[in-house]
């Protein structure tokens, strides 16, 4: 019983031995590295469903613009499939609709207000802040989607846009990653085929 009894007291003051240690070691290194793998993919899953997350955002933000700012509209006129020229009872004054073309402002839905153009402004009284209603007046430019409400990942546009029938039709309202612009087949984050909206036409 006595030497039973300094046999597990030797144990218990002598710590552990070197194996023992050294297995401890390696398994905590062994963890480590499981860990440290997982992060970089933990980041990228977060990432990506963000970014998802503000596409959808950012497309519905887009549509309510587009319907607000074109809710009131009259006069309209579209330009070339892809620009839509009105009178905003909103604003009382003429604007257009477009999407830009050169560099950071390449493929961005912007709006240009306070204008005037051909038919238009110089017989109603509500021309452009120049207030001639000719076409080379030229109004204050500005984004559809604000920055404050979008990212800089992240940019929305459209193919096309129509109107027929009392409707304005906007075809093909996508969401791109703002590194992809340019390239060739870039894949849309978010996309909605259609957006109708009805003016208050006279």
């Amino acid at each position: 019983m006595r030497h039973f009894r300094k046999s597990r007291n030797r144990r218990i003051n002598g710590g552990f031995s070197l194996a023992e240690m050294l297995a401890a070691m390696l398994i905590l290194l062994m963890v480590s590295a499981v860990v440290a793998a997982g992060i970089p993919a933990a980041k990228n899953a977060y990432e990506k469903v963000t970014l998802a997350s503000n596409a959808q955002v950012l497309i519905s933000t887009a549509s309510s613009a587009l319907r607000d700012e074109l809710g009131t509209a009259r006069e309209i006129e579209i330009e070339d499939g892809t620009g839509i020229r009105y009178y905003s009872s909103r604003t009382g004054s003429y604007s257009r609709i477009f999407l830009g073309t050169e560099g950071e402002q390449k493929g961005l839905i912007l709006v240009e207000e306070y204008i005037g153009f051909p038919g238009i402004g110089s017989s109603s009284g509500n021309a452009g802040a120049s207030g001639s209603g000719d076409s080379s007046s030229t109004g204050k430019i500005r984004q559809l989607v604000t920055a404050a409400a979008s990212t800089k990942e992240l940019y929305v546009t459209y193919g096309s846009v129509s109107f027929a029938d009392g409707l304005l039709t906007f075809s093909n309202l996508k969401v791109f990653r703002s590194s992809e612009r340019g390239t060739e087949n870039p894949k849309p984050m978010e996309e909605m085929s259609e957006l109708v909206i009805r003016p208050a036409v006279q």
